[in-house]
């Protein structure tokens, strides 16, 4: 258990955490006001903290500091980072890439129960095949495309739109009622896939046809719930004009606020 620091040191557990440096964050101050009212941080400085008394009687302080750069800052975070979410658990086969605010995963084809209610088709539920899919969350929103092939993409492979209800033309998901995970782990994926297959499928969302069936999406999803295929029919999947290697750097870009 933490206690409160106590001249610029901390005991946690068995350790004692002296202060080692210090980051300084500048504003513009606003006219008029001597404190709190500040605009947007300008500047910042880092300082090492050093004893400036003696070891029977210390004096910790705030030593002279110098200008932060982006790069030294995203060096101290990152490694500060590193220490608090160290693991060395083995990441499963179906993870393509993970952080602390991202996780891409794709599932093989498999069958799964599905629920629907909407005017089309009614109120059903049954146990219908899936085409292999591809879900990525990135800070907490989520994104779902399909594959044609029944193997673990590659950076090449193409992606599909995922066939289903409640999707975007992006391929994000309507969140809906639906409780989605709170953290972002490996051992979470069956979490988020039973949170986008559990919820009930409404309505078709965005502008796109998000599947080729001659009949529309209502008649293969009506196909599907009857029972009429063994495998999802991967002839009506319809191409996302994207691969993963675009879409990683998509989300390379929302991770560092690029656009």
């Amino acid at each position: 258990m933490n206690k409160p620091m106590n001249n610029f040191s901390m005991q946690t557990g068995e350790s004692t955490l002296v202060l080692a440096k210090a980051i300084l964050l500048y504003a513009v101050q606003k006219r008029g006001h001597l404190g709190g009212g500040h605009q947007n941080i300008t500047y910042a400085t880092v300082h090492d903290v050093e004893n400036f008394g003696t070891e029977a009687r210390p004096s910790f302080q705030i030593a002279a500091g110098r200008a932060v750069t982006k790069e030294a800052v995203v060096k101290m975070f990152g490694n500060l980072a590193k220490k608090l979410t160290l693991t060395v658990d083995l990441l499963p086969e179906n993870v393509l890439s993970i952080s602390a605010d991202h996780m891409v995963w794709w599932t093989p084809a498999c069958e799964r129960g599905v629920f629907f209610k909407n005017k089309e088709l009614g109120t059903r539920s049954a146990k219908v095949p899936h085409p292999p899919l591809l879900f990525v969350v990135v800070k907490g929103s989520w994104s779902i495309f399909s594959l044609a092939d029944n193997e673990r993409p590659k950076v090449d492979t193409a992606l599909h739109h995922a066939p289903y209800f409640n999707v975007y033309d992006n391929g994000a998901i309507c969140t809906g009622s639906a409780a989605t995970p709170k953290g972002i782990a490996s051992n979470a994926i069956p979490q988020w896939e039973a949170a986008f297959f559990e919820s009930e499928f409404t309505h078709i969302n965005g502008q796109k046809k998000k599947a080729s069936h001659p009949r529309g999406e209502y008649a293969l999803w009506k196909e599907l719930l009857d029972g009429v295929y063994q495998t999802f029919p991967s002839e009506y999947l319809v191409k996302a004009n994207q691969t993963l290697g675009s879409l990683m750097m998509d989300i390379r870009k929302n991770l560092e606020g690029t656009n």
